[in-house]
């Protein structure tokens, strides 16, 4: 290091990492996210409670829907497929808690962005944090919670 350089400390850089996207682009070379943005990894207690308080209540549950476990189309009898939406019809869950067939799948449109706005998560602080969660709320064991758009489940249906 020559001897008008220095090194940028956490203070300094924090100050500067929303001034511009360069600076965050440099900033992020240095320093983690959580870091820059002060923002720490929740405890799982903190991310259940958010999503009991945030995103439970976003559900519209006479809005809910019955699947067919094979072809995800809606059945007219009970299943162990469910799909929960809001008041606005948009898709929220799917899940399925049968022992050989089963998914938790939660909308990236309309769930994924609250809760990483919010705790801005790894994708491994994500993935341990909501499988807890739906082990929790959804009695899902051995399932990893997975986001994904209405267009792969529609397309998924589809096949």
């Amino acid at each position: 290091m020559s001897e008008n350089t220095r090194e940028i400390t956490l203070e300094e850089a924090k100050k500067l990492y929303n001034s511009s996207e360069e600076a965050k682009v440099f900033l992020l070379s240095k320093f983690t996210k959580e870091e820059l943005e002060g923002k720490a990894v929740p405890s799982q207690e903190e991310f259940n409670k958010f999503f009991e308080e945030n995103i439970f209540p976003l559900i519209d549950y006479s809005k809910t829907k019955f699947l067919d476990c094979n072809n995800g189309k809606i059945s007219k009898i009970p299943t162990s497929r469910i799909e929960l939406k809001n008041s606005n019809n948009e898709w929220l869950f799917d899940y399925n808690y049968d022992q050989k067939n089963t998914h938790f799948w939660y909308s990236y449109y309309n769930i994924y962005p609250i809760f990483m706005n919010e705790f801005s998560l790894q994708d491994v602080d994500r993935d341990r944090l909501t499988k807890s969660l739906v082990e929790k709320h959804f009695n899902l064991r051995d399932t990893q919670p997975q986001y994904w758009s209405i267009r792969q489940v529609l397309w998924l249906r589809n096949t």
